[in-house]
């Protein structure tokens, strides 16, 4: 666990796509998990193929070598074992959660990121802090790569947030009709 106050004033300097327009910091830092496992919904271990503690990786999944163990069939069977399974976009559904898997230049996954109920994108950012994005975007670039797959899945029946629907009727009715539509409000919307 670590103690030291959230401060994301850091993130704009570590990331050369991202403004600080572009993010919100979402949780004071935290090193009991990774950016994978928080993809995946989990918060107490990390999501990564090492065959040492204190790293979790679902059983039956290679762990090393590294040119077997870091590979995208690797993390996709890894979500796979959580439900998710591959999709085109990341755009927002209300019927699915979905997931975006960062790779680097020499084809090894380096970080992935959630779309959050109110779809905005969530990244948790190693030890640091976690992120709420605009964009995918935001967070391309030398340290994670780019986005190479996205994958998806349903949300369970009874845990359909209302808000969800709520929010996907909303995002079309004013994303088409008045341009896009972003939950993270600007710093001062009256400003001209």
């Amino acid at each position: 666990m670590v103690t030291r106050p959230r401060d994301c004033s850091w993130v704009p300097h570590g990331f050369e796509n991202i403004t600080s327009q572009d993010f919100k910091c979402a949780s004071d830092p935290e090193n009991d998990y990774n950016c994978i496992a928080w993809a995946a919904g989990k918060t107490d271990t990390f999501w990564w193929p090492r065959p040492l503690a204190p790293y979790h990786w679902p059983h039956g999944l290679p762990r090393h070598p590294l040119q077997v163990a870091e590979t995208i069939p690797n993390f996709i069977a890894a979500f796979k074992t959580e439900g998710y399974r591959p999709c085109r976009s990341g755009r927002f559904s209300f019927r699915y959660e979905k997931i975006a898997l960062y790779v680097a230049d020499n084809g090894r996954p380096k970080h992935a990121a959630r779309l959050l109920p109110t779809g905005v994108w969530s990244s948790k950012l190693g030890p640091d802090e976690d992120i709420e994005h605009r964009t995918l975007k935001c967070i391309e670039g030398k340290k994670y790569g780019k986005v190479r797959v996205y994958l998806k899945r349903k949300w369970p029946e009874d845990q359909t947030p209302k808000l969800l629907i709520f929010r996907s009727f909303l995002s079309k009715l004013f994303g088409r009709a008045h341009g896009k539509f972003s939950p993270i409000p600007k710093e001062n919307p009256t400003a001209s």
